[in-house]
């Protein structure tokens, strides 16, 4: 049977994600306001964009190891929920 998750409003096949986010709940994330005006980043599991900006979905993120980010979302929808 085929798992859909929703992320940012959009469908994603569970299977598709899976290995990224079994490695991330493996890994130390600290939430990181964005602070680069001339880049962004993209959250390593739904590709959301990460860039500077006052808005907490897109301007916050996880972070892990020098470039690695989750976005808020699914930190809290795949990784937050597994340290319980």
């Amino acid at each position: 049977m085929l798992e859909l998750v929703k992320i940012h409003g959009d469908e994603w096949k569970l299977s598709d994600i899976q290995e990224n986010i079994d490695w991330c709940k493996e890994q130390q994330w600290r939430l990181m306001k964005y602070d680069n005006p001339n880049n962004h980043e993209h959250c390593l599991i739904c590709y959301w964009t990460i860039f500077k900006s006052e808005n907490g979905e897109d301007g916050f993120g996880y972070y892990y190891d020098g470039s690695t980010w989750l976005c808020t979302e699914c930190y809290a929808k795949f990784i937050s929920k597994a340290e319980l």
